[in-house]
């Protein structure tokens, strides 16, 4: 992820609530709800009309500015009318408006409130700032966007890798459940906040390398006679605006730009995919080289960040050069091949009852959760990603149909050590490398068209992805290359092994030591029955090398209460700490996950978990706990054992994968 050192100097700390520097805030405000619009609950249309006469300064409303250019408009009507301003920043709505003016002059403003007609505006009323104020634009992102007072700056789309914005092209996504893209879950995307999970380049169902779009420019002009002002032009549908800007920095971490008669430049095909471009555009990245705002995409696609990019034109044209010593500057690398040790081992190993076993042919089916995807490689996190994320309700993921699914590909060593493969009808011998399969000739799995795209997974060489013995295989076909021509995207097959002799015939068994179940009260309010901890804490019942959970399997522990005496009905939960599952955390929160089961007596129980991790768990890969825990202190009762324990209160009859 790039990290710009943006405070270089200490900023004055009357410019921390500094917000709207002429442009426009049309739907909220800064601070203390100083633009809260008048609710709709409030609007009353049995108030009486007003003509425009009634709107006049003094009567209607009014206007001060302070010593430091704050001015302040205020409605002196009843707090039912819904109130708009056309002013110097652009348009605003709400009984009340702040915002500042850095420079000496004459500025209008024009009152209006909602009336039976539609909104009526009084005449406009002019008012004098007497000083200047440029304490205002001490912030360096004023001199990064606009080039500084009595200066403009233009700003064209990304053609290319410039070694910043981990962008390769005018626009990238990022997923808004976790906008650093490293499964965290953070959610809060913001400047220097981000990092894509996918970087698409250039395609022809996106923005093409040639399309006109690649032609558009904003131009930010700072300067005492137009104040914040914008004039922007979109190639591919060859309008020209002319409006305000207003960079928000009430909150720095998360700086915002508002538009008035303009907007954040987008390609014209997108005009539909977001309901906004206009008011608190999400700034992600601002440096006198880069600039990269997000727009949320709205349309039934659903909720995705669409980051915009774009590079200052005199970089694009070579007068400045990106230092290299620049704190967010990335040195241009060529992807990493991806690895996958001890492949041909690996590709004849499979899982049998929580056994491995090594075989001398494997068949491999497409898996029904998505058989397709693309691996991208992020500059950024020096990476390789996938890019549905498991989501295949785009318009450019085509569906795929039942007989994709009905493909078988085996692999088979002979004696000699050569290597077969089994496509439908095509055969031949193979090749196994250093993290590759090279087959005697081009091969074809399958074909998904839909939304006038079709996409072929075909290929000689395919690059081996993943290959989970038992579990999963990925494999692809170059898609894309960088601007040096190295491959920087694959088209990749997901593969599932099939079950070795027809399937198991039964859940899987989970071997435990009965004597090392560990149960005792947490914190004298829950009653825990431990099956392993890796922090300690008594011995444990597992060895977590030998559990392994797959994508959508589940784990289930049944276990007998004996001895309780029950005030009223708890709730029982399997809890462990997989970070990437929906339902991770611990008492009390536990008790409210769906699969969370009310016990209310002496009796067996089972309790569960699904992985929904979209992978293999495996226990003896990472930390995780592996505990049963009820509600106790005013649920439940029990006495301990003669030796102050409580082993018999609790005993595990069977731990089990399905």
């Amino acid at each position: 992820m790039n990290t710009i050192a943006l405070n270089k100097k200490k900023i004055k700390s009357s410019l921390v609530w500094l917000s709207a520097i002429l442009a426009p805030l049309p739907l909220g405000g800064v601070g203390g709800g100083l633009l809260t619009a008048c609710s709709p609950d409030d609007h009353s249309l049995s108030q009486p009309d007003l003509t425009t006469a009634d709107l006049a300064q003094g009567i209607a409303y009014s206007v001060t500015v302070d010593a430091d250019n704050t001015v302040t408009l205020k409605s002196l009507l009843d707090k039912s009318y819904n109130c708009y301003w056309t002013q110097p920043n652009g348009r605003s709505q709400g009984p009340e408006v702040k915002f500042q003016l850095p420079f000496a002059g004459t500025y209008e403003v024009r009152f209006g409130v909602d009336t039976r007609g539609g909104v009526v505006y009084g005449e406009p009323y002019q008012f004098q700032v007497t000083t200047n104020n440029m304490s205002l634009l001490e912030d360096p992102l004023y001199a990064y966007l606009s080039g500084g007072v009595g200066k403009q700056k233009k700003w064209v789309p990304v053609d290319k890798f410039y070694g910043v914005g981990q962008c390769t092209a005018p626009v990238m996504y990022c997923n808004p459940d976790d906008v650093l893209n490293d499964g965290s879950g953070d959610t809060n995307i913001g400047i220097n906040h981000m990092v894509p999970n996918w970087d698409p380049g250039f395609q022809s169902w996106l923005i093409p390398a040639d399309s006109p779009y690649m032609n558009s420019y904003m131009i930010f002009s700072l300067d005492d006679q137009n104040g914040c002002s914008i004039e922007e032009y979109r190639g591919d549908d060859g309008t020209t605006k002319k409006g305000k800007w207003n960079l928000n920095l009430t909150d720095k971490n998360h700086p915002t730009l508002s538009f008035t008669d303009a907007y954040a430049m987008h390609n014209q095909g997108f005009d539909e995919v977001c309901n906004n471009y206009t008011t608190d555009i999400v700034i992600t990245e601002l440096t006198p080289y880069m600039l990269q705002l997000a727009t949320m995409r709205t349309n039934s696609e659903g909720a995705w960040w669409i980051i915009w990019n774009f590079i200052a034109a005199d970089v694009q044209s070579g007068a400045v050069e990106i230092p290299s010593d620049e704190p967010s500057y990335i040195e241009p690398t060529a992807p990493a091949a991806p690895q996958v040790a001890d492949l041909a081992t690996k590709l004849f190993t499979t899982d049998i009852n929580g056994v491995n076993f090594q075989g001398d042919q494997m068949t491999f089916l497409p898996s029904d959760e998505g058989p397709y995807d693309w691996q991208w490689w992020n500059g950024g996190t020096q990476a390789w990603e996938s890019v549905t994320g498991g989501n295949y309700s785009q318009s450019w993921t085509p569906a795929w149909t039942d007989d994709v699914l009905d493909l078988e590909l085996t692999f088979a060593r002979k004696a000699d050590g050569t290597y077969t493969y089994e496509i439908g009808e095509q055969s031949g011998t193979m090749t196994i490398g250093d993290g590759t399969l090279l087959f005697d000739k081009e091969v074809s799995l399958f074909t998904v068209a839909g939304g006038g795209r079709t996409l072929e997974l075909k290929g000689q060489e395919w690059t081996v992805f993943k290959c989970d013995p038992g579990s999963e295989l990925v494999i692809g076909v170059p898609d894309q290359q960088d601007a040096d021509g190295n491959v920087n995207t694959y088209l990749v097959a997901n593969l599932v092994y099939k079950a070795v002799g027809g399937g198991q015939s039964g859940p899987i068994v989970v071997p435990f030591t009965a004597d090392n179940v560990n149960n005792y009260i947490e914190a004298d309010k829950y009653f825990r029955c431990q099956l392993y901890n890796p922090w300690g804490g008594g011995g444990d019942a597992i060895d977590p090398t030998t559990l392994k959970v797959k994508k959508n399997q589940t784990l289930k522990v049944t276990l007998r209460l004996n001895g309780f005496t029950f005030e009223q009905p708890a709730k029982m939960v399997l809890c462990l700490n997989w970070e990437t599952t929906a339902e991770s955390g611990w008492e009390p929160d536990c008790f409210g996950y769906q699969r969370a089961i009310q016990v209310n007596g002496d009796g067996t129980y089972t309790v569960s978990w699904t992985n929904d991790t979209g992978g293999t768990v495996n226990w003896g890969d990472a930390t995780s706990a592996l505990i049963v825990t009820m509600q106790y202190a005013g649920y439940a009762s029990v006495e301990p054992d003669a030796e102050g324990t409580y082993k018999a209160a609790c005993t595990v009859e069977s731990i089990t994968v399905e």
